[in-house]
């Protein structure tokens, strides 16, 4: 189990965690990587987030639109992110990408498919 506050490397994965987000910088990643996912893509993007214990490769998390999302936006993600601390319908992914929009990443060539939600394909490390 991925703990907060401890430092993690996944190998072929290249996410090294050394802090847990805040509450805010969740939820302005969840609206960085997925704000026109809809709820459940929003929550499948803060299980992620908590599955991996970091913020780190999100490249989301900077993105300038985060600030120009109306208020109802950033309600559904807050949402997304407590709903996400009490289920997994990533079935364990660490990773994801909006296939849709960028194809399928080379980086998932050794990766297990979980779920396909809305444009964001997730995977996870082989057990």
């Amino acid at each position: 189990m991925i703990k907060p506050g401890v430092i993690y490397a996944l190998l072929f994965g290249a996410v090294c965690c050394f802090a847990a987000p805040t509450d805010t910088e969740a939820i302005r990643t969840i609206i960085g990587e997925a704000a026109n996912q809809g709820p459940v893509g929003m929550e499948a993007v803060g299980r992620v987030i908590r599955n991996r214990g970091c913020l780190q490769g999100f490249c989301g998390r900077n993105a300038k639109h985060i600030d120009k999302q109306p208020a109802w936006v950033w309600r559904q993600a807050a949402a997304a992110w407590r709903r996400s601390a009490g289920r997994d319908i990533t079935w364990g992914s660490t990773h994801f990408d909006n296939v849709r929009k960028f194809g399928v990443p080379y980086w998932s060539k050794n990766m297990v498919k979980t779920v396909k939600i809305r444009d964001h394909q997730f995977y996870k490390l082989p057990t």
